[in-house]
């Protein structure tokens, strides 16, 4: 290994070589340099690429996400007829198909006799406004308060 090289890691697949290499540059920052080595019929073809540092946390979630939806591109879901994602919804709603307990009933009612609106509510209880306006309505709260 070359003195700047201080990690390597090597893929043969048929005609393809991969190489993941750690590598620290003249300034002695550290960076990935991805190569990819190709057997054609007139030599080898080569190409790579290198991830500086400061850019590898977003280059891995850019990988992870594109493996992610690789694989559901490959390997459609066998789907129960949703046409969602509760865990989805859940990053945004993170109440979101949870069932409401008592205590949640209770406080939602104290706080639509405040006067606090559909959209207050969603962001206080984590569920999207139209499961807090369902909720009022199986509650009954507009007719048993008059609003």
């Amino acid at each position: 290994m070359a003195e700047n090289e201080i990690y390597s890691y090597k893929i043969t697949k048929g005609s393809r070589t991969y190489f993941f290499d750690i590598k620290k540059s003249e300034k002695g920052d550290l960076y990935l340099k991805i190569s990819e080595s190709k057997k054609t019929t007139s030599g080898f073809e080569h190409h790579r690429l290198m991830v500086f540092d400061e850019d590898l946390k977003d280059f891995v979630e850019a990988l992870k996400k594109s493996l992610t939806k690789f694989k559901e591109l490959k390997e459609p879901k066998k789907t129960d007829g949703k046409t969602y994602s509760v865990e989805k919804i859940r990053e945004t709603y993170k109440q979101a198909y949870l069932p409401w307990t008592a205590e949640d009933d209770n406080k939602l009612e104290l706080l639509f006799c405040e006067g606090k609106k559909v959209k207050e509510l969603a962001q206080i209880f984590g569920r999207n406004e139209g499961a807090i306006s369902s909720r009022i309505k199986k509650l009954e709260l507009k007719e048993k308060y008059g609003k």
